[in-house]
């Protein structure tokens, strides 16, 4: 029997990438709202540091692709972010939607009584490291480590987090993520980050994968999951959570294969 309470066998977690993206622009409390109002469990949202040293919610460690600034998030200053558009770019209809700070949507998750996923962005390894050390002291001056997760492609600046604060519940993404899987490599990645928890993009998702995440009582998290058929697949696997742009199609084949109470 597991002692892994984010094992999931009965339904997996619903997980909003970056709130509901497909219809609302990417890391914006509009986004975020409609993914909560829609049914999901957590939000995996995305961590950028200022030159002030201000988090806040971006994906990319440039500004050009979501907002209508250009160059490095950490060439800014908390004030320069603040009079960015983080929505015109997604739809003439959210022109003037700014950046959310990373401390807000901390507490709005705990407000609204869901999980959130806050990935480690940045530009390398030491602006990570710099993004990581903030953001688990942001999670303890406001107790939140009960439903406040930490995730990100920069292992070493995980490794940072969890020594500092031990009882942090990491969400790694599995390294490389788009390959296919070397079975001793994916336990040693979560062994050595004493995780409860893998991401694995769901392309390269096989039975042998949750074998192996399973067999050392993980938890596995497919990813980027928007089309019916990643989402049966997904659930078909074992995937302990679902993690996609598009809620409503997710919580509509979730409700056709793994309906609520069927368990």
């Amino acid at each position: 029997m597991t002692t892994n309470p984010w094992r999931r066998a009965e339904r997996p977690l619903t997980i909003s990438h970056r709130g509901h993206s497909i219809a609302y622009p990417e890391n914006t409390r509009i986004a975020y709202e409609k993914a909560i109002e829609l049914g999901c469990e957590m939000i995996e949202c995305d961590v950028n540091i200022t030159s002030d040293g201000v988090l806040v919610m971006m994906h990319d460690w440039k500004l050009d692709r979501t907002t209508n600034g250009s160059g490095r998030v950490s060439d800014c200053t908390w004030a320069d972010i603040q009079r960015l558009d983080a929505g015109g770019k997604f739809g003439a209809q959210f022109a003037g939607t700014p950046v959310p700070l990373t401390e807000d949507t901390l507490l709005f998750y705990r407000e609204a009584g869901i999980y959130g996923c806050f990935e480690v962005k940045g530009e390398n390894e030491a602006e990570s490291k710099r993004i990581a050390s903030a953001l688990v002291d942001l999670f303890v001056k406001h107790k939140t480590l009960d439903y406040a997760l930490m995730s990100g492609y920069n292992h070493p600046a995980l490794a940072l987090a969890k020594a500092k604060v031990p009882e942090l519940t990491l969400a790694p993404e599995r390294l490389p993520d788009d390959t296919p899987a070397d079975l001793d490599d994916i336990v040693r990645q979560a062994k050595a980050l004493g995780t409860q928890i893998m991401q694995h993009q769901y392309t390269v998702l096989t039975a042998e994968v949750m074998a192996a995440y399973h067999g050392i009582d993980v938890g596995v998290w497919s990813w980027t999951v928007n089309s019916e058929q990643s989402l049966i697949d997904s659930i078909n696997l074992g995937a302990d959570g679902l993690m996609g742009d598009d809620m409503v199609t997710m919580m509509a084949v979730l409700e056709r294969m793994r309906p609520v109470g069927s368990g």
